[in-house]
């Protein structure tokens, strides 16, 4: 039976790119069943211009500005789908980029693939200096299993998003919510993709710009903690990551108001995922060429 697909674009203050966006994703996209546009408490005109599409579009409307990963969970919400794909509001799919990507969920452990950005890959990731680290992998010809699943350009089992439960609205209002859930996938036996035939165009003019610089940065460092506290359970890599805390805080002490935003989000939500597989298998796993 054909699968159902519905994709999810969050969207701020943004009519200006869904004018160039959403003809595009339209086009591309034909085996779409619905396109659900959250408009997280945007002042533009945007709900206006989505009537134009009011047959193929439903538009998602927040009062007020929630931000990424709470927007991406209540699209979600309206949708009943079998796969999801999520596209940010500047981003733009080749033609039969759906298509080329379904083929790896042959694999029933396959929970995402990620589309190749023109001008970005599959990261390679490491832990050292006492935390997590990436850098972009070299090889585009081949497909590689990745780390997490791209929040703005990826399509993936709406089943194991349901298991995994989603984004962890802790990271709101962005930032590390992709890489944390991918980390919970690959723990719990699940894979993630990169591959190199859905191709999609990314213009980064994100609206992220918006909103005030320092605090977004506080964020940033903020949900990088939260990420690592929450799941990562190596004891050699966790006695390191104090080490860096206790250095980064001596070296920028303005860094102790980063580590205590983030003591604060996790006393009062955060959570602690004891999941089957190690962190030093999955840092293996997720640096090898995809096999399927």
């Amino acid at each position: 039976m054909k699968p159902t697909i519905d994709i999810v674009i969050p969207s701020y203050n943004a009519e200006w790119l869904l004018e160039k966006n959403l003809p595009v994703v339209l086009k591309t996209s034909p085996e779409v069943d619905r396109i659900i546009v959250v408009d997280d408490g945007g002042t533009d005109n945007a709900l206006e211009y989505l009537k134009k599409w009011a047959s193929k579009v439903i538009c998602v409307r927040h009062e007020r500005n929630i931000g990424f990963s709470k927007s991406v969970n209540e699209g979600v919400s309206h949708s009943k789908a079998d796969f999801l794909v999520f596209i940010n509001n500047d981003v733009y799919p080749k033609p039969g980029y759906i298509r080329s990507a379904l083929k790896y969920f042959q694999d029933p452990k396959v929970f995402a693939v990620n589309f190749n950005e023109e001008n970005s890959s599959w990261p390679q990731v490491s832990w050292h200096s006492g935390k997590f680290q990436f850098v972009r992998g070299e090889d585009k010809k081949h497909p590689h299993f990745s780390a997490w699943p791209s929040g703005g350009s990826c399509i993936l089992r709406r089943s194991i998003w349901d298991k995994l439960g989603g984004f962890n609205e802790i990271y709101s209002p962005a930032y590390w919510e992709d890489i944390d859930i991918g980390w919970r996938a690959w723990r719990s036996g699940y894979k993630i993709v990169w591959a190199p035939e859905p191709k999609v165009v990314h213009h980064h003019e994100s609206t992220f710009g918006l909103k005030n610089k320092q605090y977004m940065d506080l964020v940033k460092q903020k949900n990088e903690l939260l990420f690592t506290w929450q799941n990562i359970s190596d004891s050699k890599m966790l006695i390191s990551h104090f080490g860096f805390l206790v250095i980064n805080s001596l070296r920028h002490l303005g860094y102790l108001k980063v580590i205590f935003t983030a003591l604060k989000d996790y006393l009062s939500q955060g959570e602690k995922y004891n999941l089957s597989i190690s962190d030093t298998e999955v840092f293996h796993l997720v640096n090898t060429p995809y096999e399927d």
